[in-house]
């Protein structure tokens, strides 16, 4: 086994623990003063606070217009601070949210170990939170009424197929990585990396290397790549297909008369073209309109004093060359 891969493992390890934990969360309790709520009744009126991931960013921004979206349904307050990637800042946000006394709390965690000590003094308050899109640190899993989300793990397995049937199970690939640390990261990377190891492919990983989810840094990594490897590249594993773009601009500009595949997630537009095209192999939908609004309407129910489920997955759908003209972009 590679050190890549031996890294990658300890990796989807601590992804499936970590989903695995939040599986056997404790739900905490309704909001004081919501008595109304916990009988199910009405939230109309109660305040929600959602630390969201950014302002502004592909899968982000309709995720967020969902959650307000359920929220204006529902007659409930929502209220949105943007960590912009920096967890310390989401860790401050928690902190200020459960101070003002909040009803409910919407929480998009970056990483494993910042928003333990907010969790904490949410219990204590008898505020319950709820996470989308992105798992935490195991022992904050357990403060945390549900989870919202696609299972990102699986999405690193379905990704792996996908590249190693349409490269016959032999060459060699790159992976262009999210943040490192960061929950879906760790499971994408783990996911693809675990269904490698189990398989009896010939794939073979040139290299890994963390873009952030962003077009520019994957533009600027995916130089040094096809600089370094060349037509030995004949997959690309982009995490998502913000990445994917980055990818396909730097072998626009290098003049480098090869033809790799590619395959991303989240179900882009520019995705779905660039599969028309012939220039992207897959993507996976991963809905983010409908993420930020079942998150809410999944807080809003624990607010109630309904019972909900630990994970609330959303289904991962695979968009290829065989169904791109009979499927919508997620955005």
């Amino acid at each position: 086994m590679t050190i890549l891969r031996k890294k990658a493992a300890l990796a989807s390890a601590a992804a499936i623990v970590l989903f695995a934990l939040a599986g056997c969360s404790s739900s905490p309790a309704p909001a004081e003063g919501g008595d109304d709520a916990a009988a199910g009744g009405s939230v109309e009126g109660k305040e929600i606070c959602y630390i969201t991931a950014a302002n502004s960013h592909p899968y982000v921004t309709p995720a967020n217009e969902g959650a307000q979206a359920a929220a204006d349904a529902a007659g409930v307050e929502l209220t949105i601070v943007s960590e912009e990637f920096a967890p310390q800042t989401g860790a401050e946000q928690l902190d200020s949210c459960v101070a003002r006394g909040v009803d409910g709390i919407l929480l998009w965690p970056l990483d494993d170990n910042s928003y333990l000590p907010g969790l904490m003094k949410a219990q204590q308050a008898s505020i319950p939170v709820v996470a989308i899109d992105t798992t935490t640190g195991d022992e904050s899993m357990k403060l945390i009424a549900s989870f919202v989300g696609a299972d990102k793990y699986d999405q690193g397995k379905i990704s792996f197929e996908q590249l190693d049937a349409a490269m016959g199970g032999e060459g060699g690939v790159v992976i262009l990585a999210g943040q490192a640390g960061n929950g879906t990261e760790i499971a994408r990377t783990g996911g693809f990396m675990d269904a490698l190891e189990a398989s009896s492919s010939k794939l073979e990983v040139l290299s890994k290397v963390n873009a952030d989810f962003d077009q520019q840094k994957a533009l600027v990594a995916s130089r040094d790549l096809l600089t370094k490897f060349g037509d030995q590249i004949k997959g690309v594993y982009a995490e998502d297909d913000t990445m994917a773009k980055g990818f396909a601009q730097a072998l626009e500009e290098s003049g480098l008369d090869i033809n790799p595949f590619v395959v991303g997630i989240n179900g882009e537009k520019g995705a779905f073209e660039s599969i028309k095209a012939g220039t992207q192999y897959s993507t996976i939908i991963q809905p983010p309109f409908r993420n930020g609004e079942l998150a809410i309407e999944t807080l809003i129910a624990v607010m109630k004093g309904e019972t909900v489920a630990e994970m609330v997955p959303l289904e991962n759908t695979v968009v290829d060359a065989s169904n791109v003209d009979s499927l919508e972009p997620a955005m």
